[in-house]
């Protein structure tokens, strides 16, 4: 009974401690990418194709500043790895 009473609170104080965002922010970020670039366009999964789509575009950017801080290494250490 302790155990269960212990979870339900631990479970309450989370739940009021999470941060909701406004119904109008939630609209806005919830905008799907168009049916080129969102293969999951026209279904309910749309915002995590966009979300997705997002991820693979920081990543993008995160792997072109790799290559430039590893060819700056490289130039500066003589290696040409």
């Amino acid at each position: 009974m302790l155990r269960i009473v212990a979870i339900a609170l631990t479970t309450a104080t989370l739940a009021a401690c999470a941060s909701h965002p406004s119904p109008d922010a939630a609209a806005t970020s919830a905008t799907p990418a168009s049916a080129a670039t969102n293969v999951l366009a026209g279904t309910p999964m749309a915002a995590y194709g966009h979300d997705l789509n997002k991820a693979k575009r920081v990543q993008d950017v995160v792997n072109e500043q790799a290559k430039k801080q590893a060819a700056q290494i490289d130039a500066a250490t003589g290696s040409s790895g």
